[in-house]
């Protein structure tokens, strides 16, 4: 391990050649020096600032490819520390942005606290995404009645991506808001976690709204397919049939002549003889393909 105040010396040298040198090794730096380089990546020496920056980032990436690595716990620590209000803005920010990947449960309520700071946020539900475990996935659902309305679609998009199942209450509730960008996020979520909105796409929408709403009717589809709901997913594809976009229609074939049943056989038939070229063609290729299975 590295001399801690060689290392910092070497970070803030008048040389690049000597500060890039610094940060390359900053691997073998003790985490001891964390607090130290969270102060000079505010330094107003843009190279210094560089340098401290790079080595908080090298340091994390080093006991973030090994979790038994015997500094992680330290590093992260560190790294938390730097996360509060004595810190300078831009390093919360990256500090917050470096937990992402190498924080663990026991980070989580740390890390939470900063859901609502309007600053820190955005780096913070980020964090909380990626960290494994239902703690995170609490934390971000809790954050969610206070939060103010121009950050719930975030929040409701990360509860998706974790596919939450905690949150679909939430969601189907949300998918009703008269607030258009919140619905829409919250039947995407919805789709996401594997279930389908109840109530029809609200008026108002945008072109690329409906279409967000409507991919999260193919994605509830299709997870209820591989969890061998049947019917269910037959009565969701059979919603996209009945849209006027050529896409929607494709969609909602190929996915029907994945359950290869009678039902799903029946639907797709009819669109053989559509009059739009691509869907019709579809269709056929999707009979054929059910007739010969």
């Amino acid at each position: 391990m590295q001399d801690g105040q060689k290392f910092l010396g070497e970070i803030q040298s008048d040389s690049a050649d000597v500060r890039f040198a610094a940060w390359r090794q900053a691997a073998s730096a003790p985490p001891a020096v964390i607090p130290a380089l969270g102060r000079l990546a505010a330094s107003e020496k843009p190279g210094v600032a560089k340098a401290a920056r790079e080595a908080l980032t090298t340091m994390t990436h080093a006991v973030g490819k090994d979790a038994a690595a015997p500094n992680r716990a330290a590093v992260v620590k560190g790294l938390t520390e730097l996360t509060g209000a004595g810190s300078a803005l831009p390093v919360r920010v990256l500090a917050l942005r470096l937990l992402s990947g190498v924080a663990g449960e026991d980070s989580v309520p740390a890390i939470a606290k900063w859901m609502g700071s309007p600053e820190l946020r955005e780096e913070a539900v980020y964090c909380l995404e990626r960290i494994p475990g239902k703690a995170s996935e609490q934390a971000i659902l809790a954050s969610y009645r206070t939060a103010a309305d121009e950050f719930k679609p975030r929040i409701l998009a990360a509860l998706g991506h974790r596919q939450a199942k905690e949150a679909a209450g939430l969601c189907a509730e949300e998918a009703r808001s008269s607030k258009t960008e919140i619905a829409v996020a919250a039947a995407k979520a919805l789709g996401r976690i594997g279930q389908a909105v109840a109530s029809p796409s609200p008026a108002g929408l945008n072109d690329w709204q409906k279409t967000e709403w409507m991919d999260s009717v193919l994605r509830a589809a299709d997870a209820q397919a591989k969890q061998g709901n049947t019917a269910e997913a037959v009565r969701l594809y059979k919603a996209a049939l009945e849209r006027p976009e050529e896409h929607f229609q494709c969609a909602g074939v190929i996915g029907l002549a994945k359950l290869r049943t009678a039902e799903a056989a029946t639907a797709i038939l009819p669109l053989t003889k559509s009059a739009n070229r691509t869907v019709r063609i579809t269709a056929e290729n999707a009979w054929k393909s059910m007739v010969k299975g």
